[in-house]
């Protein structure tokens, strides 16, 4: 017998489980589950979900990326990645009775590195709740989040609701660094449903759309030494100074440029965001002279319908056109193309996923994200719609990350919401 659950009750439940939704997102960050590459080390924070999934009574699924049959010739995957330390995906399914609509629920388990240094709040992975937030690195990006949608089936279940429509709760791994593999192999697993919620930090806003992201290294040789007998030296480190102003004008017209109407009111418009520079051997005691090469690394932000090639193509006439220079310039794009998402801002799934929050929110923005992550894979390998909709929080990839309990809490209850009408 289905117990149906109207906003009040729904607000009720999540107040009285503020301490456990809070206890597990702590319990989470205090796990290390850095992605470095081309290893991760997400498996004790995977096991812990295992563990949960088990006492709710889930169907589990658990593999590795490079255990979907086809991984090794598949060009979706970012490939050179290594799973041989027990790294793999957790997919827990609480089976519908038959006749709703399905929902899905991905949230990822590996968090960025600790660095860069000091943290001042509290260390990376020794959480601190102080002034209604959670501290420590993957707080917001995305174990928040995550709990969020664990905690949203769990006391469902608890209140007596049997969902018609079967909701499915993924934990994928090997998110970050731009490689997606883990939500890719679930897609491909067959994992999917009528609608799809990424709880990654959107502060709350419903985003169907958002921008994706090229890696480039820009790579511009000079010549090594001092000019001590009167030869002319090239350095590298003046001719890289003049490519990141050629950047910033770059990313001027690329904001400047038409955008599709989803981001009308979104946050920011694409960016270019600079992520290393260097020059020469960074060594205290390496080159006495100046740097034989320079670099710069950048994500290139690209909106729906925007391919990788094209961006390439694009910024190398750019620079061509006003890098000065006799130097030799080299881009290459670095990992795999995280291609930007979307699904259409009217559709059923949208919409209801809105009304929901509404119900806890009041207004609720339908923008883009201004952030790629690997939601591009509910379509484009998934065949589904769907829409990222998560906490608000902040310094993610920095010091003293945080995320806020109130909107974990909103966006546990919204959830809930959604599956007792989506799924009922």
């Amino acid at each position: 017998m289905n117990t149906a659950l109207d906003s009040k009750q729904i607000d009720a439940i999540a107040a009285q489980n503020r301490g456990r939704i809070v206890d597990m997102i702590r319990d989470l960050v205090d796990i290390p589950t850095e992605n470095n590459p081309p290893r991760g080390f997400e498996k004790e924070g995977q096991a812990y979900i295992e563990s949960v999934f088990r006492e709710m009574g889930l169907i589990i699924d658990t593999f590795a990326p490079d255990e979907v049959e086809g991984y090794a010739q598949n060009d979706a995957f970012l490939h050179g990645q290594d799973y041989s330390n027990g790294r793999k995906n957790v997919v827990g399914t609480w089976p519908g009775t038959g006749g709703g609509k399905s929902l899905l629920l991905t949230g990822h388990m590996d968090v960025a590195p600790k660095e860069p240094l000091p943290w001042t709040v509290c260390q990376p992975y020794r959480s601190v709740e102080k002034n209604g937030r959670i501290y420590g690195r993957g707080s917001s990006d995305m174990k928040g989040g995550l709990v969020a949608g664990i905690m949203a089936v769990r006391l469902l279940q608890e209140a007596g609701f049997s969902p018609r429509g079967s909701v499915i709760v993924e934990s994928v791994v090997d998110e970050e660094y731009a490689s997606g593999n883990g939500t890719i192999a679930s897609r491909f697993r067959g994992h999917n449903a009528d609608f799809g919620i990424m709880m990654e930090p959107s502060g709350l806003a419903v985003c169907p759309s958002n921008v994706g992201s090229i890696m480039l290294t820009i790579t511009i040789t000079g010549s090594a030494g001092m000019p001590y007998t009167g030869e002319e030296i090239f350095n590298a480190a003046y001719g890289l100074a003049d490519m990141i102003g050629i950047i910033r004008d770059y990313e001027r017209v690329r904001e400047n440029a038409p955008a599709p109407p989803i981001w009308e009111n979104a946050v920011q418009k694409r960016k270019i965001v600079i992520t290393k520079v260097k020059a020469g051997d960074v060594r205290p005691h390496g080159q006495l002279g100046s740097p034989i090469d320079a670099l710069v690394e950048c994500s290139v932000q690209t909106y729906p319908g925007e391919e990788a090639q094209d961006i390439v193509d694009e910024i190398t006439a750019f620079i061509d056109e006003r890098f000065t220079h006799r130097a030799g310039i080299d881009i290459t794009p670095m990992y795999n193309y995280v291609a930007p998402g979307s699904t259409d801002s009217r559709s059923e799934g949208v919409a209801a996923l809105a009304k929901s929050a509404a119900a806890y929110i009041g207004d609720v923005r339908v923008t883009a994200a201004p952030f790629p992550c690997d939601f591009f894979a509910y379509e484009r390998y998934g065949g589904m719609p769907g829409a990222i909709f998560g906490p608000a929080g902040g310094n993610l990839h920095a010091p003293d990350e945080w995320v806020d309990i109130d909107s974990v809490l909103t966006l546990t209850k919204s959830i809930m919401d959604m599956i007792a009408t989506w799924c009922a």
